[in-house]
C-alpha cells in the first residue's frame, strides 16, 4: 500500500488534526545536535517544550497517543537544516552513543522510529572533515540494533542527486548497496534541487531510476513535494498536475512507494492531504 507522509515541525496547526486525513504517517522536526555540544540531543521547532533535556510537548504526546491508537505511524526527523558540517564532523565516530540517545527518545516518547534527514553534500564530495557515507552507514547499523524491525522504521530523506549515480555526491548509491535492507523506506527530496525541481518528467524519470538500485524498489521511493510555493525555493507543483502528471503515470506501471510533503502547517485545510491521498486510494483513518 501506498504511505502518504508528511513533516510536522510548526504547531500553528495541531497535529491532532491529522486524525482526519488520510495520512499513514507523520514525522515529528527536529532533533538535532550542535558544534559546542555533539553529542547532546536538541529539539526544535512547535513540539519542543522549553525543558533540558528536550522533551515534547504534553499536546504532542496526546496526539501521538491519537493517532497511533488510529493506526497511523509517528516518527521524529534527525538533522536537518539544524545541522552544520561542523557539527557532523564531531559526532562522526560517536555513531553508537548517537544512535543510543535517539533510540532512548524515541521509546521514551511512544514514538516508531526515526528518519534521518542528512543534507551535509560535502561529506560526499570530500569537502568536510569526516566521510557521510561511512557515517550514515555506522549510524543507521547502530539504530537497528537499537530500534529493531519491525517494531521500528527507520527512514531517510536524501536530496536527488545524492542517488544520481555520477552526479559526484551519489552517496546514497554506497549507502542503500550496503544497507539497504535496514532502511524501511527513503522520502526523497524532489524540490530545491534543479533539474527535479517542478519538472514531473525528470522526477519520473529519475523515480524507475533510483528504484532499480541496490537495496531499492520502487515501493521503497516516497516522492516528497512542497504543499505551496513558499515552502520551498523551488519544486512546487500543483495538485492536479502531481495527480495526472505523477502519480497516475507511475501507478499505471507499479506501485507508487507513496508521497511526502513539507509541510503540514501549510496545509491549513486539508485539501493536500485529501487529493492525494484519494490519488493513491488511501483510506481516511476511522477516529
Amino acid at each position: 500500500m501506498s504511505k502518504l507522509i508528511s513533516y510536522y515541525n510548526n504547531g500553528s496547526i495541531p497535529l491532532e488534526h491529522a486524525v482526519n486525513l488520510p495520512y499513514t504517517d507523520i514525522i515529528l522536526s527536529f532533533l538535532y545536535t550542535t558544534e559546542d555540544e555533539p553529542l547532546s540531543l536538541k529539539l526544535a521547532g512547535g513540539i519542543a517544550a522549553s525543558t533540558s533535556p528536550p522533551e515534547l510537548t504534553q499536546t504532542t504526546k496526546n496526539a501521538i497517543a491519537r493517532l497511533k491508537a488510529n493506526g497511523q505511524k509517528v516518527l521524529i526527523s534527525f538533522g536537518g537544516g539544524e545541522m552544520s558540517s561542523v557539527a557532523y564532523s564531531k559526532i562522526a565516530g560517536h555513531e553508537y552513543e548517537l544512535a543510543t540517545s535517539i533510540a532512548k527518545f524515541v521509546r521514551n516518547n511512544n514514538l516508531d522510529g526515526i528518519d534521518i534527514d542528512f543534507e551535509d553534500t560535502a561529506s560526499f564530495t570530500g569537502n568536510a572533515n569526516y566521510e557521510g557515507v561511512a557515517f550514515l552507514v555506522n549510524l543507521t547499523q547502530a539504530l537497528r540494533s537499537e530500534l529493531p524491525s519491525p517494531e521500528y522504521l527507520i527512514t531517510h530523506a536524501p536530496q536527488p542527486p545524492y542517488l544520481e549515480i555520477g552526479s559526484g555526491m551519489d552517496g546514497y548509491v554506497k549507502i542503500m548497496q550496503q544497507i539497504g535492507n535496514s532502511i524501511d523506506w527513503l522520502n526523497v527530496q524532489f524540490y530545491n534541487n534543479p533539474p527535479w525541481s517542478s519538472n514531473p518528467n525528470q522526477i519520473i524519470t529519475s523515480y524507475w531510476q533510483f528504484s532499480k538500485l541496490p537495496g531499492l524498489s520502487p515501493e521503497k521511493i516516497i516522492i516528497g513535494l512542497p504543499v505551496t510555493p513558499k515552502d520551498a525555493g523551488s519544486g512546487y507543483i500543483p495538485i492536479n498536475e502531481i495527480i495526472s502528471e505523477i502519480i497516475d503515470p507511475i501507478q499505471q506501471n507499479a506501485i507508487l512507494g507513496g508521497m511526502m510533503n513539507w509541510q503540514f502547517s501549510s496545509d491549513k485545510n486539508g485539501i493536500w492531504a485529501e487529493k492525494i491521498g484519494q490519488a493513491l486510494k488511501i483510506e481516511v483513518p476511522s477516529v
